[in-house]
């Protein structure tokens, strides 16, 4: 019997080789330099806007997914993430969310170590969240406990991809018990990338319960950081935003 082999050109490491060189050579010099204006830390950028490297990925994982499983798919994801540049990382995410029907739990542990190691920014964070860590949620809900443990981790940045990724779900009115309790842990929280999402997790939370909402703020005002506050009353008519921004001061 004919044993059918992967062409080479289509391993993880040839494929993460090629996506490399080419990002490398879309990149743009002074796009790169205004790129760090949006960063606290320092990064190296190539400049190249989402909308092209979203583009760029979706085509070539278009080819790639007749052929490939979610172990490739990792395993490019994870070559991708230890570059230096934000957009090869970035499209090492956006590679690995192509194949997001077929995530399952084993991706977990694969996450908490870039986490620990690659994921060291809002962009990484967040983008990983809406794309990867939020649909593997929705396809298994088990996934809640190791984000209820990330949410006491030391790392800034797993203690936020909680935040991040149960975004979409208070949008549509899920898991809100959750999301308050864990918008309530974070009150106190020191860093401001904290309170920004914390804010934005209340907000989508109440779009489909308003009442509930400000029920909350009302009660905890004096213990909420001001700019959580302000993102939460976002979708609030002016004259409420003035009224509830007075009503929960210390």
């Amino acid at each position: 019997m004919r044993v059918k082999t992967q062409h080479p050109t289509t391993t993880p490491s040839r494929v993460a080789d090629e996506i490399t060189t080419r990002l490398h050579q879309m990149g743009n010099p002074v796009r790169a330099r205004g790129t760090q204006q949006y960063f606290k830390n320092e990064i190296v950028a190539l400049g190249i806007t989402a909308p092209v490297l979203r583009l760029f990925i979706r085509e070539r994982m278009s080819q790639l997914r007749r052929s490939w499983d979610l172990s490739k798919a990792i395993q490019l994801c994870d070559r991708l993430l230890q570059e230096p540049e934000l957009e090869i990382r970035m499209a090492g995410i956006l590679a690995l969310a192509a194949f997001k029907r077929a995530f399952t739990l084993d991706l977990l542990p694969h996450a908490e170590s870039w986490f620990e190691r690659r994921l060291d920014n809002w962009a990484f964070v967040d983008t990983f969240c809406g794309s990867v860590l939020s649909p593997l949620l929705a396809q298994h809900p088990q996934a809640e406990r190791t984000l209820i443990r990330w949410s006491r981790k030391k790392s800034l940045w797993q203690r936020r991809a909680p935040l991040v990724t149960f975004v979409p779900f208070a949008r549509r009115g899920q898991y809100l018990d959750l999301v308050y309790r864990l918008c309530l842990d974070h009150l106190s929280n020191p860093e401001d990338l904290m309170h920004k999402a914390t804010g934005w997790l209340l907000r989508e939370a109440g779009k489909t319960d308003r009442a509930r909402l400000r029920q909350f703020l009302l009660k905890h005002g004096p213990a909420i950081p001001r700019t959580t506050l302000r993102y939460a009353i976002e979708h609030f008519a002016a004259i409420e935003r003035t009224e509830l921004m007075r009503a929960t001061r210390g």
